[in-house]
């Protein structure tokens, strides 16, 4: 069973490394930022599921108590999912903007970019990395309301604080 909290905060800490000056790979940062979104998004749908629902998705094989399909690495999909978060973000254009960035980046999906043998120009890079921690603090702050009405909230709503 996945952990969507526990990856999302080892990936982010992946992406961070990443993303330093000394480091600095473009093309990695970029793809494990879309999956540190991803499963920020999976933790919060899984959040909101009912009580007494297993945290898993709904498939024909599987019955755990909700209708929840996998997203699979759709951001939009993701949304559909949540629909709190979905009426939040779209009253935000520039939130919008970001979320496309970061799914996007360089007009190809995350999940490609580890396929991607270029780096992006300096330009391009900076503007997702603006998106990602912006889109990044934005969803978080959402998550930790959200998560602070459920039980499960423990190990996201630690992170949120820090």
């Amino acid at each position: 069973m996945e952990d969507y909290q526990a990856a999302f905060m080892q990936r982010h800490l992946d992406t961070e490394i990443l993303c330093k000056k000394e480091s600095e790979r473009r093309v990695a940062a970029m793809h494990f930022g879309g999956v540190t979104i991803e499963c920020l998004l999976k933790a919060m749908i899984f959040a909101t599921l009912p009580k007494g629902a297993t945290q898993e998705w709904k498939t024909d094989s599987t019955h755990p108590g909700h209708t929840i399909t996998n997203p699979g690495h759709s951001y939009m999909e993701a949304l559909k999912r949540h629909n709190r978060l979905k009426s939040r973000i779209d009253h935000y254009p520039e939130v919008q903007k970001w979320l496309t960035e970061v799914e996007n980046p360089n007009s190809q999906n995350f999940i490609n970019m580890r396929y991607c043998g270029l780096e992006p120009d300096d330009e391009s890079y900076k503007r997702w990395l603006k998106a990602y921690r912006s889109l990044k603090g934005v969803v978080t702050k959402a998550s930790y309301s959200t998560l602070k009405r459920w039980s499960n909230a423990g190990k996201l709503a630690g992170f949120a604080k820090a």
